[in-house]
């Protein structure tokens, strides 16, 4: 029996005879043979499965994301190779979220996936996964860079904060926020619309993503003559570092000072924390971007889109106190 026919019983089994194609297969059970993925993929034009890069680990929105993403391409009959590019670098403020290491992207251009989803903010993306269909999920490309994206409404999501703050009779109302990349930029923008549409005085420290960033803005918020009475985050894992700085300074929560966090992860709901939260609706992020990327595969000049999600306000105890908890 040659090799191209046992190796045509695995990649078409139905140009082999059913007992030609019953001999070989049950021959390879007994031998315990398994065909080469790689070879197998490098061996033809590209491998059968769309690529997930999760840019940062230390969000626990992006693997939420990943796994929609991943769920919906398996619906599909697709299935998902999860990895990440970024080598953390916490002490270099110009890379909060490291380096990203070549040679995984490298291993992705030679694997030839179907398609690529990057699932958050990669800094210096442009150009990095040229010849691969690409859709951005939770991460906004460059008008320009003729990438799909999926993503929250930026602009939705901080005028659901600064209401929900107005009506509870803040009107010092911070932001937190604006440093690494262009989310974070469009949430400063979106946070300083929304308070001068609507007459108040936006008060920014800029900040990266993480606990510690918040805490080191919060601390400074607090000590000025005039403090603000409601700070928003530019996300939930930042928020709960000025909870921190809160607790630390002796400031009550929330009578004292509201906070308000974006991403809404399941530490938010903790009743420790209870932190109010935008909903991105991460879920439906994920799910979206896959049916992107089967949008591409079906058709390969179909134009970028930039597919913008309605969001949702958690209410929880950080703005409220008592037990209240809503959505809206």
């Amino acid at each position: 029996m040659s090799k191209s026919l046992v190796s045509l019983a695995f990649k078409d089994p139905q140009r082999v005879g059913e007992k030609r194609r019953e001999l070989i297969l049950r021959t390879a059970q007994t031998l315990g043979y398994q065909p080469n993925f790689l070879a197998r993929s490098l061996a033809t034009e590209g491998s059968p499965f769309v690529g997930i890069l999760v840019v940062n680990l230390h969000n626990p929105i992006f693997a939420e994301i990943a796994d929609a993403v991943r769920v919906e391409l398996d619906k599909q009959g697709e299935y998902g190779l999860i990895t990440s590019a970024t080598v953390a670098n916490d002490h270099d403020p110009a890379q909060p979220y490291g380096r990203i290491d070549s040679r995984v992207i490298a291993m992705l251009q030679d694997l030839r996936p179907k398609a690529l989803i990057v699932v958050g903010t990669v800094i210096e993306h442009e150009g990095l996964f040229e010849g691969i269909p690409t859709v951005y999920a939770s991460a906004e490309p460059r008008s320009d860079s003729g990438y799909t994206s999926v993503r929250m409404d930026d602009t939705q999501g901080a005028e659901l904060v600064i209401d929900h703050l107005r009506e509870l009779g803040h009107e010092r109302i911070a932001f937190v926020g604006g440093l690494g990349g262009a989310v974070a930029k469009t949430r400063e923008f979106a946070y300083r619309k929304a308070m001068e549409s609507r007459g108040l005085t936006p008060i920014v420290r800029e900040a990266g993503f993480f606990e510690s960033d918040g805490y080191a803005a919060a601390t400074e918020l607090l000590a000025l003559p005039s403090p603000p009475t409601a700070i928003v985050s530019i996300n939930d894992v930042s928020a709960i570092g000025i909870l921190s700085a809160a607790d630390d300074a002796g400031v009550v929560v929330p009578d004292e000072l509201a906070v308000v966090g974006v991403d809404n992860i399941p530490l938010s709901a903790l009743k420790r924390i209870s932190l109010t939260s935008v909903d991105p609706q991460n879920q439906m992020i994920g799910r979206l971007s896959a049916q992107a990327v089967f949008d591409i595969l079906a058709d390969p000049n179909e134009q970028a889109k930039q597919h913008l999600i309605t969001p949702k306000l958690i209410v929880r105890q950080s703005t409220v106190g008592g037990n209240a908890a809503s959505g809206s």
